[in-house]
């Protein structure tokens, strides 16, 4: 599995729940500020008029009465009164008068609105002063007319600045200095929600200060209001919450369902492999020792579910399930399924001849199942052996042990025999398509000389692959597995393209040529076309039929009959010869003489090798070359190593010998070397 699927998958299994839960803290989070902001900006705005009236006409107001402003005749000049008369005009929702003060608070003049005189101001008011960094204000609370308004002072007697003094209104405002926010503008406020106050400013003139009235339009705090707005938000925030929570809850129950639907098996209900693996890693990190990965198998599955139908296998694969889990101890050993008839097991054992005894009966019970129908199993094991085993590994190993004991309980462990096997089986696999097409499979002759002159006659193919890492390869290591996985037949192709090939190269050069003999595996026998097939071969290289023996093995007699029979018919026809392979390795060598119409046999080499009955063997050697003469056959004995043995069938008539006492499988220029020198 690639990392990023592992990843993918690993992703889904956990299906995190962080993301809903941050959603869910952020959604309240934000609910929670944005309520705070909305009453913030309420109150901010029930201020804002008050608030930011502007420092620049109040800066220009100061400006104009002390340029403007006549000591002597106690009066403004033109300009100045003008100049003012238009900040009060233009500035009314701000300003609502202008009047000139001594230092006494005695009216020296007036520009627009109200005399501060006129207002309901006492003469014995008593201005307690807060001293706070040049801060003078009023406490007492007045209930004023529209246009009445109590007097707030600000000065600064050293150095006066009217930002200065602004900023100390909005320090005020905002509560800062011992102030009590909430009590600031009681005094300022009247019945309508109107604004009033004066402040004093002082001018550059000694005894001069101008005094301006600042207004605005506000309601008063209605707490009716505001219930109304909090339980709205209440309500609000508790279906805001109900909901994130309520998706939460929705999401973790999902969870569990996907996950139980990720590690739930389609045909018994019951664990499936996913789930099995990762609790079973769990399992072994607590404890690993004496613990053993169990893989059985029931033989012969589909072939049950062909007879008894699809959902018979189905409910068998249940009961089968639900027997294992009852034979495991809970919480320490686990069972699940994994594919057809194929189960795993994780269990604890004592030793190895308990675990055998164990699954004997474990497997009894399985077939108790059904009493009336016998049913084979097969059990393979392979150790843990650290905490960190990966289980999938071991899983596989357990069922490659399968391989080795099929249809038998007893339990069969896998070892490192078999896995270097496994790596090796990868590895040719891997590289047998690229060995071909660089053409690292060699074609190497064996000579076969016939035995009234002794000298060579034919020759037999047979293929060597040269690995530019492993070097020499045995056909042994290689051959098999490509039987097993049908590569064979491409292997068979490329052989018989090569000896083509020779034999067209040989014939150009005017040597004598000899028949060579070439395998056809028995996947090759599937084959409807087989003959056309080789005939479309031989003949692109225009080599005479006669010269190419196409040798075949007696299990290609166990096949279709009538394909094999039909082929071989064909081969003939078209003036190939046919031989069989390993004559008497099997068990049916008379029938296939009584069928196939060959042309040549080869005596399995088992006869001629340490054979206790000698007499016995060389009987049998005797009578079947004159059964085989007598058909109209020629016979080859391969795996001749003494003088013996050659003087021995020679005297039987037999046709050819091939074996190490003439020459071992020889490279093309050795050969080349040996039979046209």
């Amino acid at each position: 599995m690639s990392k990023k699927k592992e990843k993918r998958i690993k992703r889904l299994r956990k299906y995190s729940l962080w993301p809903q839960i941050i959603e869910t803290i952020l959604v309240e989070v934000a609910f929670i500020v944005a309520v705070v902001l909305i009453f913030m900006i309420d109150i901010v705005s029930m201020n804002t008029n008050l608030v930011t009236i502007g420092s620049k006409d109040c800066d220009a107001i100061v400006e104009y009465v002390g340029k403007g402003w006549d000591s002597q005749t106690a009066s403004l000049s033109s300009e100045s009164e003008t100049e003012l008369n238009n900040i009060v005009k233009y500035n009314s929702e701000a300003i609502g008068g202008i009047n000139i003060l001594d230092d006494d608070f005695k009216l020296l003049y007036k520009v627009g609105g109200p005399d501060i005189n006129d207002s309901n101001f006492k003469k014995d008011f008593d201005l307690k002063s807060f001293e706070k960094n040049g801060l003078f204000f009023s406490e007492e609370s007045a209930d004023l007319e529209e246009e009445s308004a109590d007097i707030i002072l600000f000065k600064d007697s050293e150095n006066y600045d009217s930002k200065t003094t602004l900023n100390n209104f909005h320090r005020l405002f905002w509560g800062l200095g011992d102030i009590n926010s909430k009590e600031e503008y009681k005094w300022a406020t009247t019945r309508n929600g109107y604004y009033a106050m004066w402040i004093l400013y002082k001018t550059e003139i000694p005894g001069v200060n101008a005094a301006v009235l600042k207004r605005g339009f506000q309601s008063e705090i209605d707490m009716g209001r505001y219930t109304f707005m909090g339980i709205t938000l209440l309500i609000v925030f508790a279906f805001i919450y109900i909901y994130e929570h309520y998706k939460l809850v929705l999401i973790i129950l999902q969870r569990r369902k996907i996950k139980k639907i990720i590690y739930t098996d389609t045909a018994t209900g019951g664990n499936n492999k996913d789930f099995f693996v990762f609790k079973t890693q769990k399992l072994i990190k607590r404890s690993y020792r004496s613990s053993v990965i169990v893989y059985l198998r029931m033989e012969k599955f589909r072939n049950y579910t062909t007879a008894y139908g699809i959902k018979a296998g189905d409910n068998l694969l249940e009961d089968f399930y639900k027997k294992l889990t009852s034979l495991i101890k809970k919480r320490k050993e686990l069972a699940a399924h994994l594919e057809k008839g194929d189960f795993v097991l994780f269990l604890h054992y004592d030793n190895e001849e308990l675990l055998n005894i164990r699954m004997q009966a474990i497997t009894q019970a399985l077939n108790d199942c059904r009493p009336k129908q016998h049913l084979f199993f097969s059990v393979g094991a392979c150790r843990i052996l650290t905490r960190v085993d990966v289980i999938e590994e071991k899983i596989s190993n357990a069922g490659a042990a399968i391989s080795k004991q099929e249809g038998s309980s007893s339990v069969l462990w896998f070892d490192e025999a078999m896995r270097e096997e496994q790596v090796w089986e990868r590895l040719v696999e891997d590289d047998m398509d690229r060995a071909l097409a660089a053409k690292e499979f060699k074609v190497y002759l064996q000579p076969k000389y016939s035995t009234k002159k002794e000298e060579l006659s034919a020759a037999e193919a047979l293929v060597r692959w040269i690995h530019p890492e492993y070097g020499f390869v045995s056909p042994g290591k290689f051959i098999p597995i490509f039987e097993r996985n049908g590569f064979i037949t491409k292997l068979d192709d490329y052989m018989l393209e090569e000896v083509s090939k020779l034999q067209a190269s040989w014939l150009a050069q005017g040597k004598k040529l000899v028949p060579i003999s070439v395998n056809v595996s028995r996947a090759h026998f599937s084959q409807y076309d087989l003959a056309e097939h080789i005939c479309s071969i031989v003949d692109t290289h225009k080599v005479p039929h006669e010269y190419i023996e196409l040798e075949l093995t007696e299990s290609a007699f166990f096949d279709d009959k009538q394909v094999l029979l039909d082929t071989i018919k064909k081969l003939k026809n078209y003036g190939f010869k046919v031989s069989m392979d390993d004559f008497g390795a099997g068990y049916s060598s008379l029938n296939s003489l009584k069928e196939l119409p060959l042309d040549i046999i080869k005596l399995d080499a088992q006869f001629f090798r340490d054979i206790e009955d000698k007499k016995r063997a060389d009987l049998i050697v005797c009578d079947t070359i004159k059964l085989a003469k007598k058909l109209g056959m020629q016979i080859v004995a391969e795996g001749i190593e003494t003088r013996e043995q050659v003087d021995f069938l020679a005297e039987q008539k037999c046709d050819l010998i091939q074996g190490f006492y003439f020459a071992k499988p020889l490279p093309i220029e050795e050969f080349e070397a040996k039979a046209f020198s």
